[in-house]
């Protein structure tokens, strides 16, 4: 007698938004093996349960469930996110004495001469003082300790034993990209910005694997509890790579993860060329398309320029006439080392937001398919690519995909404002104009920088609204469209098994909500929060 298979899982739904647009309308959904298996509509739902359900079938059913596919962020730092975990809390501190008062905590519980790093999901905006704070002053905390007080990806503050650790003093050249902040006579003040960072984080050792391992269980579990099924992690060392391995392997990943191996100029100098810097990696065991089960290794991460301070503008910064923002790469060497990594099969996503930097970027990826011929769609990727108004035919005739973040004007906006002038931070992330182009772009976070919750980033791209204000409101798109952009355009880009789509064969990432996300008021949208999370078919998060 032959078994008839059943489901894992069967979802009833006062709707399922499948994302295909010749679908008939759908209300269930049966999951097996971590895939949709059957779907039916309102007529079909009786058939379906007495085809699929079995004695070991997981039931939701809720009259007013909205099925959305499960989130896909296409630029997330999950691992950075994870090691904020394990660093010290300063986004609770609201004034520089209290920041100092968490690092002294977090001092006389560590042995002297170890390191004592923040967590950087903060601004200094959110200081009374609005500033960083000074080696000086984080020298009141801990003379006995190297501190680090990390400020997003960009930015961090040393004290003195850090500025001694990290070779930093007087005579320390700026790094191409970047720069040491001084006093008047020269000497480091503490604040360290692109390439200064990545000198001070290439002493630091790395995070205990099981305290980094836990930390990624904690923070998966967070993500999945805001719909989110899939993320793409720009900025994971290969030590990191090894914690997401055993993290996978024991279960601990409640989410997928395309991780982006971080590669910054710095690192392919000190290997010699970007072929040697390639050929460690492949002689270490790393290749795109690695991993199993929620884990993947997407490619690269590559940096161009910075973000709020740093970014490479065409017109100069407000109030800073002869300062235009920092670029880490030439034309030329950025479009031999991007052709390379085409030549070799590796995948390079390259952060850039100035307007000037885009130029360069786009200009590079010409030059680079000049010399290895049609680039596969996909292959290089703008991450954020903020200011790209001017050059988005550009991206669009080249096939260029391009990651963006609403949720950086939620999470940067006065910073941005303060920098740049409130006209070019409006303009930021078009996406009526990407959408209407026919650009391959795909939404995102870039959190911890910015807030999480994908709905809160829909309600930015659908109205424009910031902690600043209306910001740019010719540039909003539909909930509809955002939706896509978060879901079917991300998939596209990831390649399989994601979809974005709610179809039999489609990888089960689900999103369910009790209210429409399609339907309900704007400030309903803001903070709304998933029913119950389904990824790879597992439940892996229901509300109480």
């Amino acid at each position: 007698m032959v078994t008839k298979p059943t489901a894992d899982l069967l979802v009833l739904a006062g709707a399922v938004q499948t994302m295909e647009a010749a679908s008939a309308p759908v209300t269930a959904l049966a999951v097996r093996d971590g895939m949709i298996a059957a779907v039916a509509g309102p007529d079909g739902v009786s058939d379906l349960l007495a085809a699929w359900r079995g004695p070991k079938t997981v039931i939701l059913d809720e009259p007013g469930l909205v099925v959305l596919p499960a989130f896909v962020d296409t630029h997330n730092h999950l691992m950075l996110t994870a090691c904020d975990v394990l660093g010290v809390p300063v986004s609770e501190a609201r004034d520089i004495s209290q920041l100092v008062g968490l690092v002294r905590e977090r001092a006389e519980r560590t042995p002297p001469g170890q390191w004592v790093v923040s967590g950087a999901a903060w601004h200094e905006l959110q200081l009374a003082e609005r500033r960083l704070p000074t080696a000086t002053e984080l020298d009141g905390a801990t003379t006995d300790h190297p501190v680090l007080v990390l400020r997003g990806g960009h930015n961090g503050v040393l004290n003195t034993a850090g500025l001694r650790a990290a070779g930093i003093d007087r005579d320390t050249p700026d790094m191409p990209g970047g720069f040491i902040a001084r006093d008047p006579a020269g000497h480091p003040t503490g604040w360290v910005q692109g390439g200064g960072l990545v000198r001070a984080r290439r002493v630091l050792p790395p995070l205990p694997e099981k305290g980094l391992a836990a930390g990624l269980a904690q923070t998966a579990a967070r993500y999945a509890a805001h719909g989110l099924g899939t993320v793409r992690d720009p900025a994971v060392t290969p030590q990191e790579w090894r914690t997401y391995v055993k993290a996978q392997a024991a279960g601990q990943l409640s989410v997928r993860s395309h991780a982006m191996i971080f590669s910054p100029r710095e690192a392919i100098e000190a290997a010699g060329s970007i072929d040697a810097y390639l050929d460690a990696l492949e002689e270490e065991g790393f290749e795109p398309g690695i991993g199993d089960g929620l884990l993947r290794l997407w490619g690269l991460k590559f940096i161009l320029d910075g973000g709020a301070e740093a970014a490479a503008l065409e017109q100069p910064y407000a109030g800073r006439p002869d300062y235009h923002g920092e670029l880490k790469w030439s034309r030329d060497d950025l479009a031999h080392a991007l052709a390379t990594c085409v030549r070799r099969g590796w995948p390079v996503g390259t952060h850039v937001m100035g307007d000037r930097g885009i130029a360069l970027l786009l200009d590079a990826i010409r030059d680079a398919s000049e010399q290895v011929g049609p680039i596969p769609a996909g292959r290089l990727v703008i991450e954020h690519g903020g200011l790209i108004g001017d050059r988005i035919a550009d991206a669009v005739a080249m096939g260029v995909h391009i990651t963006a973040q609403q949720a950086l004007l939620d999470g940067l906006g006065q910073a941005l404002i303060g920098a740049w002038g409130r006209e070019r931070t409006a303009a930021l992330f078009p996406w009526r104009g990407l959408v209407d182009s026919g650009a391959w772009v795909s939404a995102g976070t870039d959190h911890p920088i910015g807030p999480l919750n994908p709905m809160r980033a829909i309600h930015g791209m659908t109205t424009r609204e910031t902690p600043a204000g209306v910001l740019g409101p010719e540039h909003a798109v539909s909930r509809a469209e955002a939706l896509r952009l978060y879901t079917v355009t991300g998939a596209r880009l990831l390649g399989a098994p994601a979809t974005g789509t709610l179809v039999p064969g489609s990888p089960a990432d689900l999103a369910i909500y009790s209210t429409d996300p399609l339907t309900c008021p704007d400030a309903e949208l803001f903070g709304l929060t998933p029913a119950a999370t389904v990824v790879a078919g597992r439940l892996a998060y229901r509300s109480s």
